[in-house]
């Protein structure tokens, strides 16, 4: 059963974690209206994102007929369900069709909420020395999750074997914070080439210049 795909409100913010979605829906061929949100920012497109998502974090999906969802690795793979032909994960009857959900899961679990306590530690301790403390502590277990993906995953071009999907799009999303580009390829050098690789596909330059800087 095909979810209903018209009218699609995709609220998202340019360099945030809406840009892997933007590619799906693209990759897809899924039509959508992107609304542009700061959530940190007050106004009517945060009210209007609160509305709908109490946490008023992007990305934030909303079908034709009202659904939300919400949390990037929830929003692939339920457009990887709705949309099987398009290819955005490995078919059912693949091995790599496990192993694909289980490192967007891993990147999700353990890798953005690294993201989200570092860009906001204010919300999490009071004096400017704990902040800066766990800001760098933050940095530290990224570096550490992007060795475990360097040493368990074996490219071949793209990260799960010869053809790309979701988890590729969304590993070179979060390439572009923290630590940065310039350590990954530096010291996880298989996983940076399969991601310079990710970004050579045409949806994703695309999704990427209206997202990131060179």
């Amino acid at each position: 059963m095909s979810a209903p795909m018209s009218a699609i409100e995709l609220h998202g913010c340019r360099g945030c974690g809406s840009a892997v979605v933007e590619v799906m829906l693209e990759w897809a061929g899924v039509e959508f209206t992107y609304r542009e949100v700061e959530s940190w920012e007050p106004g009517p497109a945060t009210d209007a994102l609160k509305a709908i998502n109490p946490l008023a974090q992007v990305p934030t999906l909303k079908l034709a007929d009202g659904t939300i969802v919400t949390e990037s690795a929830a929003i692939i793979i339920a457009l990887a369900e709705w949309h099987p032909r398009a290819g955005l994960l490995p078919p059912p009857d693949d091995t790599r069709r496990a192993q694909a959900p289980r490192w967007i899961a891993f990147i999700a679990g353990n890798m953005y909420p690294a993201i989200s306590v570092g860009d906001f530690p204010e919300r999490w301790v009071k004096s400017d020395a704990a902040r800066a403390e766990l800001k760098d502590g933050c940095v530290e277990r990224l570096k550490a999750y992007w060795g475990i993906l360097e040493q368990s995953l074996d490219p071949g071009p793209y990260l799960l074997g010869e053809e790309i999907c979701a988890l590729d799009v969304y590993a070179a999303m979060l390439s572009r914070w923290r630590p940065g580009r310039t350590w990954i390829d530096a010291n996880c050098p298989r996983v940076a080439g399969s991601i310079a690789l990710t970004e050579q596909h045409p949806i994703v330059v695309r999704v990427w210049a209206r997202n990131f800087k060179r």
